[in-house]
């Protein structure tokens, strides 16, 4: 009996020191220390304390970054997706930072009950709540939020027009994908990427032709049919396929040529093959390197050939992407040239590379070759060259 009352005593000990800790760190929240205030917003992120509550929703108007990212991780520990709706008042709040930090927890808590009130804060006057209320929408992934969202894709911020355009994508609403077309035309570069993407992720093949109009136009800037030449390639309609060849073998862009090799082995279309054999030869870079890659993808016999003599090809990373597309392949007709790149090339990304490729094809003339590479002091190629000889005991 007497253990138990030891017991008791400890708990209740622990708990009141617990609960003067509590309390020492919300005073501390307010003190004109800056340095006492990080550490307490730091402490009650790892207490989840309901206590706290209240204090940190007030700071979460400090004028310091890191008090307030602190608060906001504490709360966003502590407040439980059913106690959102509390947070809905802080959206009117006189601060910019609270309005801000509410919209972004709201955001975390996921509550949908809470979906009119950000409806709102999107029109916010702080570029910041803007923004936040709009990442918190996408978050929450209700697409009866997507028309809201439509007005603020011409919003003067680029910030709000980029997180604008991410959330449309989370959610994915079909309707969306047109109001993002302009998008890719926008004075901001990453408000481009996140249009064109967004467009990928929303998936309405009902703007193929809109994006292949825009790849057509002579007058079109490289840049917009850069991001629609990727948009075509992730939607994979075949549809794009002959304007994507025209633009690989054609297009005065370097890079609009590398996005549309990419395009290409994201279609999924061996009649592009040809093509991307082409590709191979191009002058730029990153046009050779999307090409090999693309052709991994593809598997066409017909490129074997091609790919061993760009075993050879002056860029290291597009030998690395030929070895790779030629495992992929897995044509035992590679295996000489692959033996010879495990043993010749002076960069050891292509050693591993063909070690993978030669256990992938399984031709047993590899075997001593892996072996031996299985000895190299390189940890990646003795391991690559390891897990392939394992593909032969299989």
């Amino acid at each position: 009996m007497l253990w138990a009352v030891c017991l008791l005593w400890v708990v209740l000990t622990a708990m009141a020191a617990r609960a003067d800790r509590t309390e020492e760190l919300i005073h501390a929240l307010s003190s004109p220390q800056v340095s006492l205030r990080v550490d307490a917003a730091q402490a009650l992120a790892t207490m989840k304390s309901p206590r706290a509550i209240p204090a940190l929703l007030k700071a979460l108007g400090d004028p310091v970054v890191s008090v307030r990212a602190n608060a906001l991780r504490a709360l966003a520990n502590t407040l439980k997706p059913e106690e959102a709706p509390l947070l809905v008042p802080y959206l009117k709040n006189q601060s910019v930072y609270r309005r801000a930090g509410a919209a972004e927890l709201l955001g975390i808590l996921g509550d949908r009950r809470v979906l009119p009130a950000l409806e709102t804060a999107v029109n916010d006057r702080s570029v910041i709540v803007r923004a936040e209320a709009i990442t918190a929408l996408g978050e929450i992934g209700d697409p009866r939020a997507a028309r809201v969202l439509w007005g603020r894709l011409t919003d003067v911020s680029p910030r709000v027009r980029l997180e604008a355009a991410v959330a449309l994508g989370r959610l994915r609403d079909p309707a969306s994908a047109d109001r993002l077309l302009p998008l890719l035309q926008d004075s901001n570069e990453s408000v481009r990427i996140a249009a064109a993407v967004s467009i990928a992720q929303i998936g309405n093949r009902s703007v193929v032709p809109a994006l292949l109009q825009r790849m057509q136009m002579m007058s079109t800037d490289p840049d917009l049919k850069y991001y629609a030449a990727y948009a075509l390639g992730r939607l994979g309609d075949k549809r794009a396929e002959v304007t994507l060849i025209n633009a690989l073998e054609y297009g005065k862009n370097r890079y609009l040529r590398a996005q549309a090799a990419a395009a290409l082995g994201g279609l999924g279309q061996k009649s592009a093959v040809p093509a991307l054999i082409l590709g191979l030869q191009d002058r730029f870079v990153l046009v050779r390197f999307a090409s090999a890659q693309a052709l991994g993808w593809l598997r066409d016999r017909r490129a074997v050939s091609a790919l061993i003599r760009s075993l050879h090809d002056p860029n290291e990373d597009v030998r690395e992407q030929c070895a790779k597309a030629l495992g992929l392949i897995g044509d035992k007709t590679a295996v000489p040239a692959l033996i010879y790149a495990a043993f010749h090339d002076t960069d050891d990304a292509i050693l591993k590379a063909a070690a993978l490729a030669l256990g992938r094809i399984k031709d047993r003339r590899a075997v001593p070759a892996l072996e031996q590479l299985s000895r190299s002091p390189n940890p990646t190629v003795n391991e690559a060259a390891k897990w392939a000889l394992t593909q032969f005991k299989r």
